[in-house]
């Protein structure tokens, strides 16, 4: 099963490269690497929408 991950800054899907043994994951949008413990995975991405919805909407 191949995980969807996601860039912790702009929350655009994370290219995953693999070579030699090792992974990386490159946002496409930021043009840079991201490190392995900073991804997001797609279950905290939706919880990390819904918390900016939440805070929005109560801000209003």
């Amino acid at each position: 099963m191949n995980d969807v991950f996601y860039c912790p800054d702009c929350s655009s899907k994370l290219e995953v490269i693999s070579g030699c043994g090792s992974t990386s994951y490159f946002c496409n949008k930021c043009k840079k690497l991201i490190s392995k413990t900073k991804i997001v995975p797609h279950e905290q991405l939706v919880t990390k929408i819904d918390e900016k919805a939440v805070k929005k909407l109560s801000s209003e």
